[in-house]
């Protein structure tokens, strides 16, 4: 039985639109056009011819024209699809994580991006590294160590970390015990006990503050050699 004052819907006019159906119109042009869209940039992608030629030669023109930075050759070859200007992605991701660690565990710590996604500087005095007066690493330094060791140990393929520990001295200094030698041999004999590849890892000394060390660490391709 029909509800009094409105019509079944059989009792419709024929040609009439159920009503509400109107509403849906928009709805239906909004996505024939969405899927037009996503056609036609499916076939402009695959229309695409890419000019590797032309990218070698712009790269080649930046790097003439800013001789201060270097081009990772994976961006230069097309040999990565994430290499970005500053070496790759990745690489200014991880030397910026590495500034971080040193800047978390050591709150004295100096760090300075030399070349972003290629070098960074962490400078902190010795004393913040080692025990005052010995050779003995500080206890609570462990768990840095073990960051570093990791960083150095976990390479991306075509790609490795190197770090050179820098201890300064000055006139006189290496006769005074315990000297920037045996402890840059310390921090040295730390960092391959604690799984770091032993290629990775270089120690010396260097003229400049006594009681401070120069951390240097570098992202390399595979195959570049040390400067």
């Amino acid at each position: 039985m029909a509800t009094p004052g409105k019509a079944p819907l059989s009792a419709l006019p024929a040609g009439r639109a159920v009503p509400g159906g109107a509403a849906n119109g928009p709805l239906v042009l909004l996505l024939s056009l969405f899927l037009l869209l996503l056609v036609f940039f499916i076939v402009l992608n695959a229309q695409a011819v890419r000019r590797p030629e032309r990218t070698s030669a712009v790269l080649a023109s930046v790097e003439r024209g800013f001789p201060e930075f270097k081009i990772d050759a994976r961006l230069r070859d097309g040999t990565d699809p994430v290499a970005s200007r500053s070496g790759t992605v990745f690489a200014a991701e991880r030397l910026h994580e590495m500034g971080e660690l040193f800047v978390t565990a050591v709150a004295v710590a100096r760090v300075n991006a030399v070349r972003p996604g290629r070098l960074l500087e962490v400078w902190l005095p010795i004393d913040a590294l080692f025990l005052p007066g010995t050779a003995t690493l500080r206890p609570d330094r462990q768990g840095l160590l073990d960051r570093i060791a990791n960083s150095l140990r976990a390479d991306r393929p075509g790609e490795r970390m190197e770090v050179d520990a820098l201890l300064a001295i000055d006139e006189g200094a290496l006769s005074q015990p315990p000297g920037p030698v045996q402890r840059a041999g310390a921090l040295a004999r730390a960092l391959t006990g604690d799984g770091a590849p032993p290629g990775s890892v270089t120690v010396g000394v260097e003229r400049g503050d006594a009681g401070t060390i120069r951390f240097l660490f570098s992202l390399r391709a595979a195959g570049e050699g040390r400067r």
